[in-house]
């Protein structure tokens, strides 16, 4: 897990009692996946719970090695999904790696 994305996902459960959840310490307890338009970080936790929570505040945009994208969290069945998603360009495993750059709004 890149330190922007546990930044942001810091963000999106301060307002929880989430708040303090430890994140994995390697990258072998994340699951990460492409979809083309963004990807979707995930990772179990017992501490969390099974029902439906979406993340969505703060809103989070900005741009993530040149290209538009957004960020959105969901909790469910114990796991929190992070999902970066592009607004108008295809956004592959390489982006990832560059600069994310938290838009002024």
């Amino acid at each position: 897990m890149k330190k922007f994305e546990r930044d942001i996902i810091r963000s999106l459960l301060e307002r929880t009692e989430y708040k303090d959840l430890a994140f994995p310490d390697t990258e072998m307890q994340s699951v990460l996946e492409f979809s083309g338009a963004g990807y979707f970080l995930s990772f179990r936790s017992s501490k969390l719970p099974k029902n439906r929570i979406i993340l969505n505040e703060p809103n989070i945009n900005g741009k993530l090695n040149g290209i538009a994208v957004g960020f959105i969290g969901f909790i469910q069945d114990s796991e929190l999904i992070l999902e970066c998603y592009s607004f108008d360009q295809e956004l592959g495993p390489e982006d990832r790696h560059g600069e994310f750059v938290l838009s002024a709004i």
